[in-house]
């Protein structure tokens, strides 16, 4: 309780300096759009297979991270300010759904990061054609990530973690959730789900 009255009060102090959100308009990849355009098809296709032979209980958090609508835009970055509990569900690829413990994010003006656990992403949270959208590089705790506006053009399908970008669109459904849709990773799965709580 006394974190969750500490989050909301950090998002009330930081939330005037932060009432423009960035456009990322001009700093987003084409592979990375093309990426975005491809979610409703990768989520379609993904969580099929995820509600059909996942277990009960990954099901269970998969449905309730996918509950409820997105709030408007314009509300999403003031909403998110602040420290996250965050948990990963990767759907696709060697299996149909793996559901990870609850892991440290935080969102500091447009900057988000996800603080703890092996596998770490660090970039900017901003509009894209009137959605919030998510772009970043993925890492592995211990290495030092490229920021992913110097990622290269192109990537290398065998580079280390810390050269793939990553895009996902952002969706915050109330003040205490809110979870980021990435589709096509670079590593392991065909679509993860963020889940963001308080």
């Amino acid at each position: 309780m006394r974190i969750e009255r500490l989050a909301a009060l950090a998002a009330l102090l930081v939330a005037p300096a932060f009432a423009e959100t960035p456009d990322l308009a001009g700093m987003i990849r084409s592979d990375d759009r093309a990426r975005l355009e491809r979610l409703d098809e990768v989520a379609g296709r993904t969580l099929r297979s995820a509600l059909a032979l996942g277990s009960p209980e990954d099901r269970a958090i998969l449905v309730e991270g996918l509950s409820g609508s997105a709030l408007p835009a314009e509300r999403a970055m003031t909403i998110l300010q602040g420290e996250w509990s965050c948990r990963m569900l990767k759907l696709g690829g060697n299996l149909p759904l793996v559901v990870y413990q609850a892991f440290h994010c935080r969102l500091t003006g447009s900057g988000f990061e996800k603080l703890t656990g092996s596998q770490r992403t660090t970039g900017r949270i901003g509009l894209l054609d009137g959605q919030t959208v998510y772009l970043g590089t993925a890492f592995v705790a211990g290495d030092t990530p490229l920021p992913y506006g110097e990622l290269p053009a192109e990537v290398d399908p065998g580079a280390t973690p810390q050269l793939t970008p990553e895009v996902g669109l952002v969706e915050v459904t109330g003040d205490k959730a809110a979870r980021i849709l990435l589709p096509l990773p670079w590593l392991e799965s065909e679509l993860n789900v963020l889940m963001l709580t308080r």
